[in-house]
């Protein structure tokens, strides 16, 4: 763990065809990802994960990896923890396709589940979890087109 301020992450992208990008996340203990848009959109043969979908992978991993992390540091057992997501997608008043919701249930298997500390663990969770608290407080995000 870093006492750093800033963290970077840097990975790249290249398209193959249509809407086909392999990603390389720049860590050889990392594979490349292929992702593409789902059969719905022109062009799209739904042969990866779409970015809505990584999207709700990433809420759903990092929630869940909170929750683990702080019962796993109290000295909980987790036997089992399941998550599913639900992400929606709906036209905003422009008629652009906008993540309107995002649905997170979360069933972990938690020894002691009644303690005060695993109690706590569940209350807070939330907090520790970069991504979701990033999306709710709203992400700067700079776009370049490069000549």
């Amino acid at each position: 763990m870093t006492d750093s301020q800033r963290l970077e992450y840097e990975l790249s992208m290249v398209k193959l065809d249509d809407y086909k990008f392999i990603v390389d996340f720049n860590k050889d203990t990392i594979p490349d990802l292929f992702m593409d848009e789902s059969e719905d959109v022109l062009g799209g043969k739904g042969t990866g994960p779409t970015a809505s979908m990584l999207l709700a992978a990433a809420i759903g991993n990092c929630l869940s990896a909170s929750l683990s992390f702080c019962l796993t540091k109290k000295k909980h057992s987790v036997n089992e923890l399941k998550t599913k997501v639900i992400l929606f997608r709906e036209r905003n008043k422009e008629g652009f396709w906008r993540i309107s919701e995002v649905n997170v249930s979360i069933t972990p298997n938690i020894e002691n589940s009644e303690d005060k500390s695993a109690q706590r663990c569940v209350e807070l969770f939330r907090k520790y979890c970069v991504v979701s608290s990033s999306l709710e407080e709203g992400i700067k995000i700079n776009v370049s087109i490069e000549k």
